[in-house]
Formats: C-alpha cells, sequence, structure tokens
C-alpha cells in the first residue's frame, strides 16, 4: 500500500480500510458473480469471496454464490508519468492520467510528455525501459492490436512515432464518448432523471435481496 499510495495517505485515509467492506456489501447485496475491475483488485474480490463463503457456512445456506473477477487483456494501467504506478485520479500527477472528457490537445500533450527514457530506439524491456514498455501496452490496449503485433512493429523503432499513433489512438477512441457526455452534460434534467431511474431500480433490488438476507439469519 506504501509503495502506491503514500505513506501519508495510508495514515490519514480510512478508506483505504472501509472500501473493500463496502465494495463487498454492494456485489453481494445485489447478487453480483462476475466483477470487471483492475488486477490491482484481485485482494478485494478474495475478501468478498471470503466474506460469502462464511455467510454461507454460518447459515448452513448457499445464500451468495463464488465472485470472479473480469480481467482484460490490460489489467493494469500504468500511469503516464510513472510508469511503476498504476493510472489513477486519486493520487500521483494529473499529467500521467488521460482522461474521458480530455480534449485531443490534453491528450496529445499527456502523451508526448510521457516518460520514457533516453537509450535510443525501441527495445521491449519491461524491467529495463518500463516507460517504453507502458507506451506499448497502452498502444495495443487502444488499438485493440494483440501485444505482439505492436511490439514487433516498433521494434528498434522511434519513441515519437509511437507517441504520435498512441496520441491519435487514444483521440479515436475517447472523442466520441467525450463529445457526447458533452452534450449529456449540458442537461441537467437528462442526467438527474438517469440518476433517479438508476436509484430506484437499485433501491427495490437491494430492498428485495435484504430482505430475504434478513430472513436466511432469522431477522425476519
Amino acid at each position: 500500500i506504501n509503495a502506491e499510495y503514500g505513506e501519508s495517505q495510508v495514515h490519514d485515509n480510512l478508506g483505504l480500510l472501509t472500501y473493500p467492506v463496502l465494495m463487498s456489501a454492494d456485489i453481494l447485496l445485489y447478487h453480483g458473480t462476475h466483477v470487471p475491475v483492475g488486477e490491482d483488485q484481485n485482494i478485494h474480490i478474495e475478501f468478498c469471496n471470503s466474506i460469502a463463503q462464511y455467510f454461507n457456512t454460518t447459515y448452513k445456506k448457499k445464500v451468495f454464490e463464488p465472485v470472479s473477477q473480469l480481467l482484460t487483456a490490460t489489467p493494469r494501467v500504468k500511469s503516464l508519468a510513472d510508469p511503476t504506478l498504476k493510472m489513477s485520479k486519486s493520487y500521483g500527477k494529473p499529467s500521467g492520467v488521460i482522461g474521458m472528457l480530455d480534449s485531443d490537445d490534453q491528450i496529445r500533450k499527456k502523451v508526448k510528455r510521457a516518460v520514457t527514457d533516453s537509450l535510443g530506439p525501441i527495445t521491449v524491456d519491461p524491467e529495463g525501459r518500463p516507460g517504453v514498455y507502458n507506451l506499448l501496452k497502452l498502444l495495443s490496449a487502444v488499438s485493440d492490436e494483440d501485444f505482439e503485433e505492436v511490439s514487433g512493429r516498433y521494434e528498434g523503432g522511434n519513441v515519437v512515432t509511437l507517441k504520435n499513433e498512441l496520441s491519435e489512438c487514444f483521440i479515436e477512441k475517447i472523442g466520441p464518448v467525450r463529445d457526447k457526455a458533452s452534450v449529456m452534460l449540458g442537461d441537467v434534467g437528462f442526467i438527474n432523471g438517469v440518476l433517479d431511474l438508476g436509484a430506484e431500480k437499485a433501491r427495490s433490488i437491494g430492498e428485495r435481496n435484504l430482505n430475504e438476507i434478513y430472513k436466511n439469519i432469522g431477522l425476519r
């Protein structure tokens, strides 16, 4: 934890301890079985399964199913500013994060300034050249191209060219989402309507499931 969040945040942030419990409650209350999260959430999924197993064993009823973690081909996205850390809004430099509402210029600037090295032509070396390796992994993820194809294409190539292609791939993927989000954000009534509808559905399902849980432990 210290390596990723910094010692001060570990000491000051109660959320680091309460978050796994709240995450497990969200999953189990709605009987989730497959959760799309990053690789760093693996321990939280294990914690959730421990709670589910303990509940089932204690009350001798299979109320909760095992929860599986859904990982993509890029289970952990690394920061552009520090490729040893994950890309996150919670900590690290904002310049290391590509936001879904970033403008085209912001994306190009962030990718252009991404940390690499001065070792010359591109080689695939995750330990010795983490910055370059991170850009290759990001390009593979954003372009939906196999990593072997991307790395083979850029082996011995130029980092500037790699950054340019990555920027344009990010823009191609994020642009339509950003533009649609901008329209929606301008319609407060629409947003509030969607939030209210979602809250109503979640409340209905949650109350029904909670009542069933209460019955299983003899509180109803």
